[in-house]
């Protein structure tokens, strides 16, 4: 015998909307999608609370691996409700770190994900009043020191705050001091002196969000930190392998959704139309198109070591018996093979994404600058 559920066969249909949403704002992104599917009441008073989690942690639409693997959540929920785009609320990304007072619009350029920004130019702002005018107004107060016009020659540096700048100094600086360490410290028993292990530490920590601190504007997490990052693992003497696992693993963590996608999928093989794999990050937890190297990664129990991603190929590497370098997996998981790091390509391709972004910025605004100028006159 089967029955047709109606919308008052839900508990919660009868309660007012601001209870309802107040009650919804407990649960997690996967159950409000679900959720979202019973009727189109719950569709609509959900569809902001799942906005917000799906842009801060550029979440896939779709599980199925059948599926475009590259189609963000967020941009399905904005093509039924582009009124969204620009509405603010406080959220906490992957990384712990909490941005308040920034609408979707702005977690897109905060986290640098050109692709989203991409999409909502063609087929967002076309659907709100003005909705040029104020996507320029919230570039502004999101790169607050950025020029505008913007020029011709943009660079990620002129998307700095006051905070970006800071943490990029501090970065360098304790950067130079881990390196000098680490080439004078003679690893006995492959293990780091205690005053290496704290300078790495104290460098890991300026990755990590202050206590207390709230990001109102400016980058995420830069990539000029990863760029600098792999320029001092090219100048090191030594001891690639604890430098990857010790400080390139943890940034790696540290970087926005988006670019930790970029980086997960491997930068050799990255679609700068489409975009990365949605579903390729370390944070996203669903077993549906995880690729294989993130199961790989996660699974300390069965390999019973550290495991890291390569940014340059996206191919798995495991810390080796052979000092100095890693086993590695490819993806196909035919078998492991040596793998003695030297990252040059890596650091070449992190400079030309860091390097794409910034010309994707300065043409899309061009472009958002020549439609305001056509609709004032």
């Amino acid at each position: 015998m089967s029955t047709t559920r109606t919308e008052d066969q839900f508990p919660l249909s009868n309660l007012p909307k601001e209870i309802r949403r107040e009650i919804y704002s407990y649960s997690p992104l996967r159950k409000l999608s679900l959720l979202a599917r019973t009727s189109k009441q719950c569709e609509a008073d959900t569809a902001f609370l799942r906005l917000l989690p799906a842009a801060i942690h550029a979440a896939p639409e779709f599980l199925d691996a059948k599926e475009d693997a590259t189609a963000l959540a967020s941009m399905a929920i904005l093509k039924k409700h582009p009124e969204l785009l620009f509405i603010k609320k406080q959220v906490t990304d992957h990384y712990g770190r909490e941005i308040s007072a920034l609408s979707p619009y702005q977690i897109f350029l905060g986290a640098g994900d050109i692709w989203a920004l991409r999409q909502i130019q063609k087929d967002i702002l076309p659907l709100i009043k003005n909705g040029e005018a104020q996507a320029e107004d919230q570039f502004k107060k999101q790169f607050p020191h950025c020029p505008w016009p913007l020029p011709e020659n943009l660079s990620e540096e002129m998307l700095y705050d006051d905070r970006n700048q800071k943490q990029l100094k501090e970065i360098v600086e304790q950067l130079a001091i881990v390196k000098q360490l680490i080439d004078v410290d003679p690893f006995n028993n492959n293990k780091p002196l205690d005053t290496t292990k704290f300078a790495v530490e104290t460098l890991c920590k300026l990755f990590q969000p202050k206590p207390g601190e709230v990001i109102r504007s400016g980058l995420h997490f830069p990539l000029a930190i990863m760029k600098e990052i792999y320029k001092t693992y090219n100048a090191l003497q030594g001891h690639w392998s604890f430098f990857t696992l010790a400080v390139i693993k943890p940034a790696l963590d540290a970087l926005s959704t988006v670019d930790g996608q970029c980086c997960q999928g491997g930068l050799s093989e990255l679609d700068m139309e489409k975009g990365p794999n949605r579903r390729c990050h370390s944070s996203y937890q669903h077993p549906l198109g995880q690729p294989l190297s993130l199961t790989l990664v996660n699974d300390k129990e069965k390999r019973g070591s550290a495991a890291v991603v390569d940014p340059y190929d996206g191919e798995v590497l495991f810390l080796s018996s052979t000092s100095g370098s890693f086993d590695c997996f490819n993806k196909s998981a035919l078998g492991a093979l040596p793998f003695v790091c030297a990252d040059v390509g890596g650091l070449r391709r992190l400079e030309n994404l860091w390097r794409t972004k910034a010309e994707a910025y300065g043409s899309y605004y061009a472009a958002v600058r020549r439609e305001v100028n056509t609709l004032s006159q």
